[in-house]
């Protein structure tokens, strides 16, 4: 038997390509990583820590989740997003939704069930040193990983990932449209201006 693994850049082909098929394009949807013999033994289900204080806030797709973020879905199962680079993948739509995306074990981990609440955390406070807003996006300009942009008063920031090329991809991929989440991160909200750097000599 031969393994195959679904290429992420090419995920979009995989379920219209047969692994090792010779039509073309079918190298472009899965990597070959080798031979296999007997069966994978199944995993144990996770188990319902009862010291568990409670389920976390429910997922919120508009929201940016960060490495170790937690997340409940349907009220009773406890999501965590990975701790590594898969963790941009968070944030990449609703393929990547914890739970009921078709991709979601890419980004995130089930951590089990859950029960209740968990205690409220404290209020945010407003950090009055907060250098302020970002320039607005313009679709002329050339953005990188990194990079803020202020959209409708939210700021915005561009991935760091291969998905950051998104962020000059078009209006259809401009931050606070229907295909931000793919090369754009939400952040919150903002006030005021940042302070203008030095000219250059």
């Amino acid at each position: 038997r031969v393994v195959y693994r679904c290429d992420q850049l090419h995920e979009a082909h995989c379920p219209h390509r047969i692994p090792g098929a010779s039509s073309p394009g079918d190298d472009d949807a899965w990597i070959r990583l080798g031979v296999c013999t007997g069966t994978l033994a199944p995993t144990a289900s996770p188990a319902l820590d009862p010291d568990s204080p409670g389920c976390p806030d429910d997922y919120n797709p508009a929201i940016a989740y960060g490495k170790g973020d937690k997340v409940a879905v349907d009220g009773s199962r406890a999501y965590m997003c990975k701790r590594d680079d898969d963790a941009a993948f968070c944030n990449a739509g609703p393929r990547y939704a914890p739970g009921t995306g078709l991709y979601s074990d890419v980004a995130w981990v089930w951590l089990g069930s859950c029960v209740g609440t968990l205690a409220p955390t404290a209020a945010p406070t407003v950090d009055l040193e907060a250098p302020g807003c970002p320039e607005e996006y313009s679709s002329a300009a050339k953005y990188e990983g990194g990079d803020k942009v202020l959209v409708g008063g939210l700021v915005y920031v561009c991935k760091w990932d291969e998905y950051g090329a998104y962020c000059n991809a078009g209006p259809m991929f401009a931050p606070g449209g229907d295909n931000s989440d793919l090369g754009w991160i939400k952040m919150g909200s903002c006030r005021g201006s940042l302070a203008p750097v030095a000219s250059p000599l």
